[in-house]
């Protein structure tokens, strides 16, 4: 494995840890508000991780023609990631209704859920293809992540105090960004940003898995669990696949990158 890789999960499993223990020992979870130390702390602790990903990412860049092969672990993550989100669109219209909002963004998810379900199979495929003939349902797939930073800004509940719901709006522009990259790297690889896409990818894994899991898991927890959250728990399960998918993602790029320079 790359040693940039292998940093990167340090300062991930150490960030992982350390937004679980403030979670569970350090934060009222009721409010969101941190109970003990400064907010500025959590923060600094998150940019380090996003800094990390971000100077990884540029090192690592290169074209991402080896994302159009077949690749076992990516089809699985993948898979688990619109199995999840299909399941947090049916949940919401069955438990999370609050109005039309809550509508519009289960449709979303289930679109998402299904494209990346093609994506998956296309990966699993022993003779790799484009998930679709189009582009365009990699952007019928992204919709929901520009929906919930929408709707994030439209219910005004952000708030610098209120760690969680800020730093989601970062989460879902930096798998939006990822996987724009994605579609442009499986349908038009040779207009395709390398660079963007490895910076985007890191950058998800730290956000989106390393950051947002144990907030997930919270929700889970006997103490916090609500029938209602289970939309909420299971789109979170799906984004840190989509994390997992960012890393793998560049993990192929420099394996294939550091191949081609041994030849």
């Amino acid at each position: 494995m790359n040693p940039r890789i292998k940093l990167l999960f340090v300062v991930g499993t150490a960030l992982t840890i350390g937004r679980a223990l403030d979670l569970g020992l350090w934060t009222d979870l009721e409010s969101g508000l941190c109970a003990v130390g400064p907010v500025w702390l959590r923060y600094a602790a998150l940019a380090v991780g996003v800094l990390a990903a971000i100077c990884i990412g540029r090192k690592l860049a290169h074209g991402p023609q080896e994302l159009r092969n077949r690749c076992k672990a990516s089809g699985i993550v993948t898979a688990m990631a619109g199995a999840f989100f299909t399941a947090a669109g049916f949940l919401r219209f069955a438990v999370g209704m609050t109005g039309a909002g809550s509508f519009v963004r289960a449709i979303l998810e289930i679109l998402c859920g299904q494209w990346l379900a093609q994506l998956a199979k296309s990966w699993l495929r022993k003779d790799w293809q484009p998930p679709t003939k189009s582009m365009a349902s990699g952007i019928w797939g992204t919709l929901v992540f520009y929906w919930c930073v929408l709707s994030r800004f439209m219910e005004n509940s952000s708030s610098w105090h209120r760690v969680s719901p800020t730093v989601m709006v970062w989460e879902m522009l930096a798998v939006l960004l990822f996987l724009s990259s994605l579609v442009r790297a499986l349908w038009l690889p040779e207009t395709s940003d390398g660079k963007l896409l490895c910076i985007s990818g890191l950058a998800s894994f730290m956000l989106a898995f390393c950051w947002e899991l144990p907030q997930t898991l919270t929700l889970a927890m006997p103490s916090q669990f609500k029938l209602t959250s289970l939309p909420a728990i299971f789109f979170g399960l799906g984004i840190a696949c989509v994390g997992v998918l960012g890393v793998f993602a560049v993990a192929r790029i420099s394996a294939a990158a550091a191949f081609e320079s041994r030849e």
